[in-house]
């Protein structure tokens, strides 16, 4: 089980610093994703859009301290996904958001090699103890 501590990250300057402390996730795996859409189409077909989003995604890496990572993010906006490439390096940056969901603002931006979200806040903690081929993002029985 994770450590229960989670760390927030908000900004860009949090966001280097994360990646500096995962070792820009090198020699690293996205191993899980759930995504959580909150558009919707309801009983009467009639579509609720332009929800933001929140996704999970768990990387284990071959180095230590930390081996496993959990982050969870809110208010996402893009996710791109590579699901081959393994991760060599980790980028930072801001990028303004486009109009169709409100006002344009400031988002925060994760590229894994291939693979990048867009979002407005995150939350990690270290999931060491999460390595190996087990499932942990498993759905309600």
């Amino acid at each position: 089980m994770p450590q229960d501590l989670w760390n927030e990250v908000e900004n860009l300057e949090q966001l280097e610093a994360f990646l500096v402390h995962v070792g820009y996730f090198h020699d690293g795996i996205i191993k899980e994703i759930h995504w959580v859409n909150r558009d919707f189409v309801n009983f009467n077909l009639g579509m609720k859009p332009y929800k933001l989003a929140e996704a999970r995604i768990l990387v284990q890496r071959q180095w230590r301290d930390p081996s496993a990572v959990e982050m969870t993010f809110t208010d996402v906006w893009r996710l791109n996904l590579d699901t081959v490439e393994l991760i060599f390096e980790s980028a930072a940056r801001m990028e303004q958001s486009s109009s169709s969901v409100g006002k344009p603002r400031q988002l925060l931006v994760l590229t894994m090699e291939d693979s990048e979200i867009a979002f407005s806040k995150m939350r990690w903690r270290d999931a060491s103890d999460w390595m190996g081929e087990t499932v942990r993002f498993q759905s309600p029985s």
